[in-house]
Formats: structure tokens, C-alpha cells, sequence
């Protein structure tokens, strides 16, 4: 669950920490952890809606899947929680795809890059960490030769079908 107003933060499930990050931001850049009087405090002085707050849980690991338009290229994870940088090639499930699909039909971007960051919770269940469509890194470097020519090859599709 996500809020980016003080007024939805009740709505929230009741942890000792915080993520508050900006709604703009990427990479990471401006995350910080916040108890709830904190993360309210934040929320009141920001302009409305700049800002997100959602409940900092345990997980057994983040796991990104990667698209171009709408069509599924491949999916990195983070084994370790705390060297969430080492990626490696994910196999993602039906179930998985199923997941991530749901966010990439919501959002209103019909051609590009959409890449769906989750986390795997200890009971395995997938929530939703951000979906990131303004300059999504690719970690090209961690997959195979083959993964990496299909989506450059999907990429090329998807530029030359823009209208011109």
C-alpha cells in the first residue's frame, strides 16, 4: 500500500518504519526511512502529492520485470535484500507475470520501456514497489547474450512503429 497524502496515512498497516521517497524520483534518490510522526510531518510540508509513503516491511528478496510496451523481455531479482544492486536472471512464473501485467495494462504508456519493481514477501505473496517508466535501468549487463538481442530487437519494433 501507497499514500501520498497525511490524511491516508492511517490507512496504512501500523510499523515502526516508513519508506518515504519522492513521487518523481528514481534510482532511489531521496528514499529515506521515517517513523509515522516523521513520514506525517513530511507529507504536510511537501507540495500535495510529491511525495510517497508506504509501510517498511521484511522480504525475502525484490525481483524487477522488465517490458517494452507490453510485451514481457525478462526479469532480474536481488537475491539478498541488503545488496539489492546484485541482480541476477529471474524465472519468473505465471503467476509472476500476472502480477507485473496488471500494472503495466494500468499505466497509460503504450510504447517504451515499463520496468515493475516488487518485493517478495516472507509468506511469497508480490507487492508492488514502484513502476518506473521515466528512465528505467536496464542491467542489460546481467543477463544473457540472447536477452539482450531480444530486447534491443523489441526496442527497434517498438521505435519504428511510433508514428512519424
Amino acid at each position: 500500500p501507497t499514500v501520498d497524502r497525511a490524511a491516508e496515512l492511517p490507512g496504512l498497516p501500523d510499523v515502526p518504519q516508513y519508506v518515504v521517497k519522492p513521487k518523481l524520483g528514481a534510482d532511489s534518490v531521496g528514499l529515506r526511512f521515517a517513523t509515522a510522526a516523521e513520514a506525517r510531518a513530511e507529507l504536510e510540508a511537501a507540495a500535495e502529492g510529491s511525495l510517497l509513503v508506504q509501510p517498511r516491511i521484511e522480504f525475502r528478496h525484490e525481483v524487477s520485470f522488465y517490458f517494452v510496451d507490453h510485451d514481457f523481455q525478462y526479469a532480474l531479482y536481488a537475491p539478498a535484500p541488503e545488496r539489492r544492486w546484485v541482480l541476477e536472471p529471474y524465472a519468473a512464473s505465471a503467476e509472476d507475470l500476472e502480477f507485473a501485467r496488471r500494472f503495466i495494462a494500468w499505466n497509460t504508456l503504450d510504447h517504451g520501456i515499463q520496468r515493475v519493481d516488487a518485493c517478495r514477501t516472507a509468506d511469497g505473496a508480490l507487492l508492488l514497489v514502484e513502476l518506473e517508466d521515466l528512465n528505467p535501468y536496464l542491467s542489460l549487463d546481467r543477463v544473457g547474450e540472447d536477452v539482450r538481442e531480444a530486447f534491443v530487437a523489441r526496442l527497434k519494433t517498438s521505435i519504428a512503429s511510433l508514428p512519424r
